[in-house]
């Protein structure tokens, strides 16, 4: 009351004092006839200063280029300017207090008068379109306290440091525009401020600085989303009055200053998305009034400090995408009971999730995906009642959904996806969930079937239960359990049957996807029923029979892929109706018919691949077209025959074109230059004719090229060096000619190049070293001369390197040992003239293939067991001039599964360390190649292309692929001086399927053990003096040669299924299916006597005396014969006349008659 009374006394005061002047003005008029000097001086300031902000407003308003809301139409004569729109003046000297123009669409700049306005307290020209600099003169306006500059995305500079001189200003915001450059120091001058908002500005950087510190009023530092680096300031912890504290989204790096825990009054600390480091620092425990603490997306490790247990006002606890790990310790929680949000994903905290987390029933967020938690799940869980959102997924937790769950009545969301849980979906405790609206729980390990008839889930919308183990049908019912189910995934399990035909009751069904199953049958009609459908995908099934047509009128449909099933028949004329689809993949099925052009025209089809079938004819030319926006383009594996049409140089978006493995003929159309943003071209494997056209030189984005296994004729393509992106070439096959260009090295991008199988001549060039790049090079098969060049040392990242079938000459001096050592590498240099000895340099190699084979190396093999290839699989030495003994480090070459050392000089013995080959010993092998799986990529692109450059080729016109040289094992040292007994560890490979030991010189006998070879299928033990007799148990092979040893007694009776060619040249060896042994007739004395007789006689007569015998004796009866018939007349026609009567077609001469 006593207040109140003095304000009516001082307005009493005043309202007397301005009578007096009043009335002093009146009488000085009357009087003196004047008005007094300081009024009219007073009155004529406050009309300038009134004039000055009109003029500055419509200045301000010349720099406005455009209004097309018209909200300052009004800023004209026709009105005082405190009237007009955005405009608030003072009551009494008009003066302009207030511009706020937020939200007025204004385009244009800020002029430079806006510093004209002198008593301006409010600034508001947030979410326009306004561009250019914040005028310095911004920082004349000494009673501005409030500047929002918010919103403008073309504002750009920086800001001015003469914002330091509104030392009146309270809240500064400026954020989502273009500013550059740093935070000015000169903020620090704004004693008064309480809101600093500078956010969302890209170029924004440089370091934070550090005399804001002394901003002692400010309550909220919002610095959010820039690109600001440094530390942060330790200073900072000064500011006793700050609640905000957001620094999130900048590239701000070292440790989190402990000083921070001084901001007592603080509530918000946001640090997410920076580069910060090191430990979370304990002393962030006193913080007793924190709410929210995120620190998402550092790279913070360590444990979480226990102290965080005195954050018990704590509503937010965000540590998402860090390093921290350990155990949680279970006191951590126990105060939290506000807690309503828990982000701890993708870290490394391990052990079980605390049972405690049960106990904060605030708790609305639980997100733990991407850890390591291992354990059951708590079913202390369930106890949290307000929960809406849980993630558990990709952790190592075991077991299955706890019961408890099902007291999760506001349940929305449950994430539990790639985890080790197993058994039934617990579809019971489920059902309880009746707000639930997602059911995500695929790359489990669940098991069962899906029940015949499931408890309603009507809120739910979207379900994922792919990549587990389930297994029965999809039950008829499903639709009525999930009524307002909009996506249901389920591929990678075992589900079997057919997809009911009601599916049709899912009304709003938009995304279905069951690929990779067992399911077979017909794709039901009904499913075009459900007409929000946009996602279809089901590939990998048994699906048969045609395409419904009935799916063409889905007109929301925007990708079907029902790639690798059994589907035929000819593509639904009414597909021409999906004029949303983006994505259609039908490869590797059965279907048919003509390629449909309306595929051509639909507006939106980007991805088309309808690879590996039986589509026949020609592309239609009305297929291409400018208005298409076809990016891929897939037609490969098909029988589609004709010219490649030549308006497919109209369809201008193409990034990818693969018509490989077809039957097109033809030249390359010349309008595939048009294709200007083609990246893929494969034409591989067709009957193509012609020179490759220059055009292609245009195809300047183009980074892989296969136009291998035609016929193109023409000499090494020079428009190649036009394509500097090409990552991989592929001209192998077909019949160029000339030489490799030396501007091969300018292709400095390549990765694959093949030029296998054609006709090339002339010298390797030395400038193919400068392909750094190169991982697979294959010039094989061709008709290069002259010696590997040494720049081949500089490919240090190759994983192949085929030189052979060449006519290369001189020494090897790559040095090999330059090769990447985190790489297997295979070299291929058979069929050569390379010379010299084994270079050292591939022994010190990282190699898994060598093939020197048929060459003239010579000398032997370095003997440095430290440098041994380690990875080496395959080691082909055949046919060359190497000598001396084999060095002990190729026995122990535990990777060793194929070795042909064979048409050499060397010696020694085999030695006993040869067991420790032990590829060799395992009996895990097949001779089939392998295939490529199908599987789609990120592309959608099912099947990889695979090129077969090299063959391994083993005795008997045996081929080993590439693909499978990994899988058979070979030991092949034939045609060497090898002697000694076959050691008895040899027999301990079991997995050995091919052996040759022939021609060389091992004696002693063969081992009883030789039966423990279970895996052998060709054995060649021939020429050699191997002597004793032949093992009752022998490895059940195909091909066997024992031929020419010393081996005797009788043959085992399994012996008898080969060809004698198997044994001779043994001639103390008997039985079948050589000649009888003598112990197995029954005779008598008498008849023994007699069978020696004839024995020794049949010897006598297959002697080698014998033998010159019987010729000599023969030649010389022979002679004598003749020479009675020439000097007897009569006896020689009575021979001619015999030869008559054997040949009655030649006539006699009347004369002999």
């Amino acid at each position: 009351m006593a207040t109140r009374g003095a304000r009516r006394e001082i307005l009493k005061l005043l309202f007397y004092l301005g009578s007096l002047q009043i009335l002093n003005v009146t009488l000085n008029v009357y009087v003196r006839g004047e008005v007094p000097r300081d009024l009219v001086r007073m009155l004529q300031e406050q009309a300038s200063d009134s004039l000055n902000d009109s003029y500055a407003l419509l200045d301000f308003k010349s720099g406005i280029q455009g209004d097309p809301l018209g909200t300052i139409q009004d800023w004209n004569d026709t009105s005082t300017f405190c009237s007009w729109s955005g405009v608030q003046c003072d009551g009494l000297q008009h003066h302009v207090v207030s511009l706020n123009l937020s939200s007025f669409g204004l385009v244009g700049l800020i002029s430079e008068s806006v510093g004209s306005f002198y008593s301006l307290t409010i600034l508001d020209l947030s979410h326009n379109s306004l561009f250019g600099v914040i005028p310095s003169e911004v920082g004349t306006l000494k009673n501005l306290t409030i500047m929002y500059l918010t919103g403008n995305g073309e504002l750009s500079g920086s800001i001015p440091d003469s914002i330091g001189g509104c030392t009146q200003l309270k809240d500064f915001q400026v954020g989502l525009t273009n500013i550059s450059g740093d935070i000015p120091s000169t903020l620090g001058n704004c004693q008064q401020l309480e809101t600093l908002r500078v956010f969302s500005n890209a170029a924004l950087g440089g370091p934070i600085p550090r005399n804001l510190s002394v901003l002692q009023s400010l309550k909220v530092l919002d610095l959010n989303n820039n690109t600001l680096t440094g530390t942060i300031p330790a200073e900072l912890g000064r500011l006793q009055q700050l609640k905000v504290f957001d620094l999130g989204s900048n590239k701000l790096s070292g440790e989190i200053p402990s000083q921070l825990s001084q901001l007592s009054s603080l509530q918000d600390l946001s640090l997410d998305f920076n580069q910060l480091t090191g430990p979370i620092p304990e002393q962030l425990g006193l913080l007793s009034n924190l709410r929210v603490l995120n620190l998402t997306q550092n790279s913070l490790n360590g444990t979480l400090p226990e102290q965080l247990q005195l954050l018990t006002n704590l509503r937010v606890l965000s540590l998402t995408n860090n390093l921290l790990g350990g155990n949680l310790s279970s006191e951590i929680w126990r105060n939290m009971i506000h807690l309503e949000e828990l982000h701890l994903d993708s870290n490394n905290f391990q052990g079980q999730i605390p049972p405690v987390l049960g106990d904060l029933r605030s708790l609305k967020t639980l997100k733990l995906r991407k850890n390591a938690f291992s354990g059951e799940i708590p079913s202390s869980l369930g106890a949290l009642g307000n929960l809406t959102d849980i993630d558990l997924s990709l952790n190592k937790v075991t077991g299955t959904i706890p019961a408890t769950f099902a007291n999760l009545s506001a349940l929305r969301t449950i994430f539990i996806r790639e985890t080790q849980l197993s058994g039934p979906i617990p579809w019971d405790t489920l059902s309880h969930l009746s707000h639930l609206e997602e059911i995500m729980l695929s790359g489990n390990q669940f098991t069962g079937t899906f029940p015949l008839r499931i408890a309603n889930f009507s809120a739910v919308q979207k379900m994922q239960i792919g990549y587990n183990h389930l297994t029965g049908s999809i039950p008829e019912g499903v639709c009525d359990s999930f009524p307002n189910i909009r996506e249901f995934t389920f591929q990678y399990n075992h589900l079997v049957g057919s997809i009911p035909s009601a599916i049709k009751n899912c009304t709003k069904l938009e995304d279905i996807i069951f690929s990779n199953n067992n399911i077979s049958g017909r794709l039901p009609t009904t499913l075009a029923e459900c007409a929000s459908l946009h996602w279809l995908e089901g590939w990998g099934n048994i699906l048969t029979g045609p395409l419904p047509p009935e799916y063409g009128f889905l007109v929301n449909l925007t990708i079907v892929n029902f790639d690798n099933n059994q589907l035929s028949g000819p593509m639904p004329q009414e597909f021409e109706n999906l004029f949303q689809l983006s994505h259609l993949s039908l490869a590797t099925n059965n279907l048919s018919g003509p390629v449909p052009a309306f595929l051509g025209n639909l507006p939106r089809l980007k991805f088309l691949n309808l690879g590996t079938n039986f589509f026949t004819g020609t592309i239609p030319t009305g297929f291409f077209n400018s208005s298409s926006v076809l990016k891929e383009i897939h037609l490969d594996s098909n029988q589609l025959e004709g010219e490649i049409p030549e308006e497919i140089g109209k369809a201008g978006s193409l990034q990818q074109l693969k018509f490989h493995n077809n039957r097109f003929n033809g030249s390359i159309p010349s309008t595939l230059g048009n294709l200007r943003n083609l990246s893929t071209l494969f034409l591989r494997k067709n009957s193509l004719t012609g020179a490759i056209p220059d055009s292609l030189g245009l195809l300047v984005k183009l980074t892989s090229l296969d136009i291998g296994d035609n016929n193109f004729t023409n000499d090494f393509p020079s428009f190649l060096r036009s394509l500097p992106n090409l990552q991989s070439l592929w001209l192998s096959n077909n019949s160029l000619t000339g030489g490799i260009p030396q501007w091969i090295g300018d292709l400095g991008n390549l990765e694959y190049l093949s030029l296998a199988d054609n006709k090339l001549e002339g010298p390797i060039p030395e400038q193919m070293g400068d392909l750094s790049n190169l991982t697979y090079l294959a010039i094989n098969n061709n008709k290069l001369t002259g010696q590997i060049p040494d720049s081949f040392s500089q490919l240090t990242e190759l994983n192949l390197l085929n030189l052979a079938g060449n006519s290369l000459s001189g020494e090897l001096t790559t040095d090999f040992s330059r090769y990447s050592r985190s790489k297997k590498i295979s070299i291929f240099l058979s069929d050569n003239n390379l010379t010299g000895t084994f270079p050292r340099s591939l022994q010190n190699a990282s190699l898994e293939i060598l093939d020197l084979s048929k060459n003239r190396f010579h000398g032997s093999l370095p003997d440095l067991p430290s440098l041994a290839p380690k990875p080496l699989k395959v080691f082909l030495l055949r046919s060359n001039y190497f000598s001396g003994a084999i060095p002990s480090w190729v026995w122990h070459l535990e990777n060793l599964q194929l070795i042909d050392f064979s048409a050499n000089h060397f010696t020694g013995t085999l030695p006993p360390e040869v067991s420790n080959l032990k590829k060799m010993k395992s009996v895990e092998n097949s001779i089939e190649e392998s295939e490529n799986k199908f599987e789609p990529s990120d592309g959608f692109d099912a099947r990889q292309f695979t090129h077969y450059e090299y063959g391994l080729h083993l005795k008997g016109s045996f081929q080993v692929r590439s693909s499978v040289s990994a899988s058979y094992t070979s030991l092949d040292i034939s045609q060497n001086r090898f002697d000694g007994d076959i050691p008895s560890q040899l027999y301990e490979l079991r997995g050995l399927r091919y052996l040759n030991l022939s021609r060389n010189s091992f004696t002693g006998p063969i081992l009883p053990n030789i039966k423990n070879l279970v895996s052998l299928e060709h054995l060649d033990f021939s020429h050699n003096q191997l002597e004793g007799l032949i093992p009752t148990v022998f490895p059940s092979v195909g091909v066997l040669n024992l031929s020419y040893n010393n081996l005797s007694g009788p043959m085992p009776s399994e012996m008898s299924r080969f060809e004698n060619m198997s044994f001779i040249g043994n001639p103390e060896l008997c039985g079948l299916p050589l000649a009888a042994c003598p112990d197995q007739v029954p005779t008598s004395p008498d008849s023994s006597a007699a069978r020696n007789f004839e024995d020794s006689l049949a010897d006598d007569l297959l002697s080698l005396d014998a033998g010159i015998a019987f010729i000599v004796g023969t030649a010389v009866g022979f002679i004598g014969v003749f020479a009675l018939i020439l000097m007897n007349p009569r006896l020689r026609l009575l021979v001619f006349l015999q030869a008559l009567q054997l040949n009655p077609r030649v006539p006699v001469p009347h004369r002999v008659l």
